[in-house]
């Protein structure tokens, strides 16, 4: 018997409530090709299982030092807290299962696409209310999209609303293989100016755009939706010639698709130090929908793409009955 299929997940949410129509069950996949700057994910940016550590929680107690053969461990002698060697890890988890406080984990468990289902089935009682359902995120979903099609697949079967969040960063034949599963995809626009795009997410933005064109035309014939999201972060992607170039290309797109602002957050830059990792972007302050450079944006977004519904924060996508 041929062995099955795993997907590497890094995290579960539940009963959420911005992420496509009702209350949903979300899968955070593991792994992502892009390296954004302000990324509040990072437990989701390398493929492999990791070690995560809560260093606030510990209390010195050593079991850790003593169980490590790795020496990745030790005990800092000033605020008498343990310190990792990330690099020396191997994530065997031994650590985690013995440590009596509670401040490890290992981000990162391999699951089948029946293994995943059996969770969202767990739900459905409450997601299947007002048409929720499940979404799909990461990292990038694309990255495991054989794993990811598989499991929408499932949810078509037993008609489960279904949703992906994605880069676009992908084969077309990736991307089309886990959208036709899907009734919603939200597709992030880091920047519309290819050299800037690579200067704040690793990667140039051609792809992504073509992807992003095909990808519009292709739900739309089959009378699916399409969400473009632009997340604003002040010093990276704030310009307004930044935001009058996205307005203009989604203002081309197949379906007119809602353009959905996201203003910038800082819950993310605490887990970077999880991992033994640091935040390329701190001490920016959160934004708030009514922030004066958040309305321009939303005021410029419609002005450049007039035939398309324009929104600030998740909660507030308008879904058809």
């Amino acid at each position: 018997m041929a062995e099955k299929k795993e997907a590497i997940v890094f995290d579960f949410g539940h009963f959420r409530n911005t992420d496509g129509y009702g209350i949903r069950t979300m899968i955070f996949f593991k792994g992502c090709p892009l390296r954004c700057k302000w990324c509040s994910n990072p437990f989701g940016l390398s493929v492999a299982p990791q070690l995560a550590v809560n260093r606030e929680r510990c209390v010195g107690c050593g079991m850790c030092v003593k169980l490590c053969s790795k020496g990745v461990n030790r005990i800092n002698p000033e605020d008498h807290k343990v310190e990792m060697d990330f690099d020396k890890c191997k994530a065997c988890g031994l650590c985690v299962q013995l440590c009596p406080q509670k401040c490890r984990q290992i981000s990162g468990t391999k699951y089948t696409a029946e293994q995943l289902y059996k969770k969202v089935q767990r739900e459905l009682t409450f997601t299947r209310r007002d048409r929720g359902g499940l979404t799909l995120s990461g990292g990038e979903v694309l990255m495991q999209h054989e794993i990811a099609a598989e499991l929408l697949k499932i949810c078509k079967r037993d008609y489960i609303d279904t949703c992906i969040e994605t880069s676009a960063y992908a084969r077309w034949e990736h991307l089309v293989e886990v959208a036709q599963y899907c009734d919603t995809v939200f597709v992030d626009m880091k920047h519309i100016d290819s050299d800037r795009h690579k200067e704040i997410t690793g990667i140039p933005n051609e792809l992504i755009l073509e992807n992003i064109r095909k990808l519009c035309e292709y739900m739309s014939e089959r009378g699916k939706r399409v969400i473009i999201r632009r997340p604003f972060i002040p010093g990276y992607n704030d310009e307004e010639s930044c935001t009058i170039g996205i307005a203009k290309f989604v203002a081309t797109l197949s379906g007119r698709p809602e353009i959905n602002i996201l203003p910038y957050h800082n819950l993310g830059e605490l887990k970077y130090k999880m991992i033994g990792s640091e935040c390329e972007v701190q001490g920016l302050n959160m934004m708030k929908k009514k922030d004066e450079p958040i309305v321009r944006c939303a005021e410029l977004c419609r002005q450049y793409a007039p035939e398309n519904r324009v929104s600030v924060g998740g909660e507030a996508i308008e879904y058809p009955d």
